[in-house]
């Protein structure tokens, strides 16, 4: 009877053992699973649909979740501010998109450093629009590049100058201007001196003058609904001002958009990202940049729903950016496969003619970094060999 007992209480310890060994190993196995730490980066996007598309796509796809990131989103109202807070000693953003207005950035060497990190989009974000008269069609129903020079000579035009439509700006007027001996030339005019820093006048004729208002884009579509002396009747703005203004105001029309460029002067929409952050957290800044591209691949398949996340993201009411679908060319898998084959190819080429658009904006004083410094794209090439 004793062994009995004794064999017993040996089997039934052995049991408990067991299934202790068990249910330990499969709750460890569950709560691992369920609670695998996510790790917080510091997101800047911008408030349309070309800036918050990627990231607000990574965010409902459940990408960011799938590399173990916690976005923590925060929407801009414009790219300096942005650079800014990503440029701080104390950086309270570690990498957001930007356009091109504020692409200087990551070439100056002065301050805490940036790195251009991922290759986003080709957008048609900025658009010129005006009061219906000001400017004549051609006889094919265009607005040509006489038909803007005789618009825009002696006008005003209104613009937030620190932003992308102060530089997409100059570009068209440079445009128009070939082909136009230098007395006859259009020249700009601005009580911001920033905006003309390095700029020379081809002549100083007063009815070739065209004077250039700094005005906040958000105030844009307000701006040219109103009439009377105050009223805004030629803008340059970025997403979503223009769409608002064509859909909302009256007697106004689009004269001028990225098809008025030259094609070396079209440039990407882009993120970067802090130096800083990136060399301490190259793990993190890969799963971001990895969630990144399976974002943008989705979203070059579902451009809407990709449109209507970011309307989710930046609290936009439904069609908001869905209807500024359109003004943007995003890449998918054929794109970024063909334009990053090599250092000659086109993603490059875009990407040069923006750093070289952005270096005569580098403060004064200041080297710029070299294209091969400014630009990081080793997360993305990896992206683009692994990722199908």
């Amino acid at each position: 009877m004793k062994k009995t007992g004794t064999l017993l209480l040996v089997l039934l310890i052995a049991v408990a053992f067991v299934t202790q060994v068990w249910a330990g190993g499969g709750q460890a196995a569950g709560a691992s699973a369920a609670a695998k730490p996510l790790t917080k980066v510091n997101v800047g996007v911008h408030g349309n649909g070309g800036g918050a598309s990627t990231v607000a796509t990574a965010v409902e796809k459940g990408f960011f979740k799938e590399y173990g990131i916690d976005p923590n989103v925060t929407v801009v109202a414009s790219g300096p501010a942005e650079m800014a807070a990503m440029r701080a000693d104390t950086a309270t953003l570690d990498i957001g998109y930007i356009g091109p207005g504020v692409a200087w950035n990551p070439i100056d060497t002065t301050g805490n450093s940036l790195s251009f990190v991922f290759f986003d989009n080709l957008g048609n974000s900025e658009r010129m629009i005006a009061r219906k008269g000001i400017f004549t069609r051609n006889s094919s129903g265009q607005f040509d590049y006489p038909a803007l020079y005789n618009g825009l000579k002696g006008k005003t035009v209104y613009l937030e100058i620190g932003t992308t439509p102060g530089g997409w700006f100059k570009n068209l007027v440079d445009a128009i201007n070939k082909g136009y001996a230098a007395g006859d030339q259009l020249w700009m005019q601005c009580q911001d001196a920033s905006y003309l820093a390095g700029y020379t006048a081809p002549n100083n004729k007063p009815e070739n003058m065209v004077q250039v208002v700094n005005y906040a884009n958000a105030n844009l579509p307000a701006g040219m609904a109103t009439a009377g002396s105050t009223s805004v009747d030629i803008a340059v703005g970025f997403e979503p001002a223009p769409s608002t203004i064509l859909k909302n105001v009256g007697n106004v029309e689009l004269v001028a958009d990225i098809n008025s460029l030259p094609k070396d002067k079209v440039f990407p929409g882009t993120f970067v990202a802090n130096t800083k952050w990136l060399k301490a957290n190259p793990d993190l800044a890969k799963n971001f940049i990895y969630a990144l591209y399976k974002a943008a691949l989705y979203r070059a398949a579902n451009a809407e729903d990709s449109m209507r996340f970011a309307e989710k993201l930046c609290a936009q009411p439904d069609g908001t950016f869905v209807q500024t679908v359109s003004a943007y060319f995003f890449p998918g898998l054929t794109e970024y496969r063909a334009w990053f084959t090599d250092a000659n190819a086109a993603g490059y080429g875009y990407l040069h003619s923006l750093y070289n658009s952005a270096v005569p904006n580098v403060p004064k004083g200041a080297s710029p970094k070299p294209f091969e410094q400014a630009v990081d794209y080793s997360y993305l090439l990896q992206a683009i060999k692994e990722i199908q």
